[in-house]
C-alpha cells in the first residue's frame, strides 16, 4: 500500500495557479517591440521603393509635367537657403546620383537638422512648380 500524498507531501506535484512567469513577459516584451520595428521599417522601405526616381530633366523642362505625383529623391544637403517658423526651410541639395542643384521645400511638421553635407532620402511632390518634402530619411 502506497503512503497517501498530503498536500505538503513532497510526493504530491504543483500545479502553477495561472499566473504568468515574470521572465516570460520580460522576455516577450522585447522581442514583441523588435518584431514591430522591423516590420515597420520594412513597409516604410517597400512604400520608398515603389515610387519612382524623381526626373530633374523634367522637371527642369518643364515642373509641370510632374505636378502632385510623388517621387524619391536621394539628395546631400549643400546650404539652406532660408528658414521661416510655419512656412519650413528651403533647402539647396545635390543630387546623389548626379551633380543636379535643386531647392527642396521642408515644412516644419518634419522637423530635423539640415547640416551641410548630409544625405537624405526623400519622399517629394511637386506642386506650384516647387519641391516639397512629405517626407526624409537621413543616411
Amino acid at each position: 500500500m502506497q503512503p497517501s500524498a498530503t498536500p505538503n507531501s513532497p510526493t504530491m506535484k504543483r500545479h502553477h495557479s495561472g499566473k504568468i512567469n515574470p521572465v516570460l513577459i520580460a522576455f516577450l516584451i522585447p522581442l514583441i517591440v523588435i518584431i514591430t520595428a522591423a516590420v515597420f521599417m520594412v513597409v516604410r522601405n517597400h512604400l520608398h521603393e515603389s515610387l519612382e526616381p524623381f526626373n530633374v530633366a523634367t522637371y527642369h523642362r518643364s515642373p509641370n509635367e510632374l505636378q502632385g505625383n510623388h517621387y524619391n529623391l536621394d539628395a546631400q544637403i549643400e546650404a539652406q537657403l532660408r528658414a521661416d517658423q510655419g512656412f519650413g526651410r528651403l533647402l539647396k541639395v545635390k543630387t546623389v546620383s548626379g551633380d543636379d542643384h535643386l531647392s527642396i521645400l521642408v515644412p516644419d511638421k518634419l522637423g530635423g537638422n539640415f547640416d551641410s553635407g548630409q544625405r537624405f532620402h526623400f519622399k517629394v511632390m511637386v506642386k506650384d512648380g516647387l519641391i516639397q518634402a512629405e517626407d526624409l530619411e537621413k543616411y
